[in-house]
């Protein structure tokens, strides 16, 4: 565990692709985060190869609860897009917004996180990050691999947290941020912390 923590923060350190870019033609499916449809255009899929897993960039999806009165939620808000394209992110404003305040609150209460922006990352449809703040966004590639060489999804609150996809327990958390980030959808908190505590 400490080795993972060490290499996560050598990631936000360095904040540099350690890969070759390189291309393979291939679909791009994109999402708008404001109509909520999708579309499919064909173009050259570029991919970052980290610790021996290739991963495509235009298969990355970011999820972010922010407020439009947060400078660091601004900033992640333009340099997604800048990054991965303007189809990867898809923005829960919380500023007078009832329905996002109240799965952000379900968000705090299962991870911790208090403060925005709070950032889900999935990968080819598998959520394999939750990150409080801003992060070096040029560092997605190797917090996805390090998450895929750990089977499980990482939790950025503080401190750094795998939860197992393996665990019972951390599966529970999993598909709750799951349902949260990108379903968009509430989940029973209680019930979830109920069966986090029973043995």
């Amino acid at each position: 565990m400490k080795k993972l923590a060490i290499v996560l923060l050598l990631v936000f350190l360095i904040g540099i692709a350690s890969g070759c870019l390189g291309s393979n033609g291939g679909t791009t499916p994109t999402k708008s985060s404001q109509t909520g449809t999708t579309s499919t255009t064909t173009s050259v899929a570029k991919f970052v190869d980290v610790k021996g897993h290739r991963i495509y960039l235009d298969r990355i999806h970011f999820y972010m609860y922010g407020m439009k009165t947060c400078p660091h939620c601004r900033h992640m808000h333009e340099w997604i897009p800048q990054e991965f394209g303007k189809g990867a992110l898809t923005y829960y404003e919380l500023v007078d917004n009832e329905t996002n305040q109240k799965l952000f609150s379900q968000v705090a209460q299962l991870t911790g996180i208090t403060g925005v922006p709070a950032i889900a990352i999935t990968y080819n449809g598998t959520l394999y990050a939750v990150i409080e703040g801003e992060f070096n966004v040029s560092a997605t590639p190797e917090i996805i691999a390090t998450a895929i060489q750990n089977n499980g999804t990482l939790l950025f609150v503080g401190k750094t947290y795998l939860l197992p996809y393996k665990d019972k327990k951390s599966r529970l958390v999993i598909d709750a941020l799951y349902k949260l980030f990108v379903r968009h959808e509430p989940v029973d908190v209680q019930k979830i912390l109920s069966e986090l505590k029973s043995g």
